[in-house]
């Protein structure tokens, strides 16, 4: 199969805020699908299961989000190294969502105030349980607009070890919407949260460059 069309940036937010869960993969879930491991998480059999799992059996309210392999990013060079590893992944009949919704890096489309106002419509104004590092801005960002920000802490690497701990601690908190940055184990929360009708998004490394947007 070729590639397929990614619906873009804005529009997988906008589907997102219906609420649908977003599970995202990149060239780090890529690597952890297809047997190998990476710089946060080592070579894991169970991840691997798991992670391939949630990204050929997801949820009907789970999007799959993955790179968009799109000519004008700035690194398109850069993801094309990663296009036959991914595409070997992915099924034909499948919408697919963007992966660059945190990455302006990828997606400098997105590096305006009007997506980060878009953005922020996932928190405001709800109960929002945030899995993050204790020094993360996921965390900072969610709080200037959400009624309440319950702060779930995980470790920078080896997240995944921790996952049903950290599930559980996620429903007992009785979200209404949960912003998940903590590498591949979001992927799979977004979907094992998505089975549990929470909504989830794997929100990534989105919240430096929201905070900044948000704050001007």
């Amino acid at each position: 199969m070729n590639y397929p069309t990614v619906v873009s940036e804005f529009e997988t937010i906008k589907k997102v805020l219906k609420g649908y869960s977003l599970a995202r993969a990149g060239d780090g879930e890529a690597k952890i699908m297809t047997g190998e491991g990476y710089s946060r998480e080592p070579k894991n059999r169970a991840l691997t299961a798991e992670l391939l799992d949630t990204f050929t059996h997801p949820h009907k309210h789970c999007l799959l989000a993955i790179p968009t392999m799109a000519p004008e990013g700035p690194k398109y060079e850069n993801w094309l190294r990663h296009e036959r590893r991914i595409l070997s992944l992915l099924q034909a009949e499948r919408t697919y969502y963007s992966a660059f919704v945190s990455r302006p890096d990828s997606a400098p489309w997105i590096n305006v105030r009007e997506y980060a106002l878009l953005f922020q419509k996932l928190w405001k104004g709800k109960r929002a349980v945030v899995l993050c590092e204790p020094d993360s801005s996921t965390i900072k960002v969610v709080k200037l607009a959400a009624e309440k920000a319950v702060h779930i802490m995980c470790p920078h690497e080896k997240a995944f070890a921790h996952i049903d701990k950290l599930e559980k601690k996620i429903v007992d908190s009785k979200p209404e919407v949960v912003i998940m940055s903590c590498g591949p184990t979001a992927s799979i929360l977004a979907n094992r949260l998505a089975r549990r009708r929470i909504h989830a998004v794997d929100f990534g490394s989105a919240g430096g460059f929201l905070l900044r947007l948000l704050k001007t």
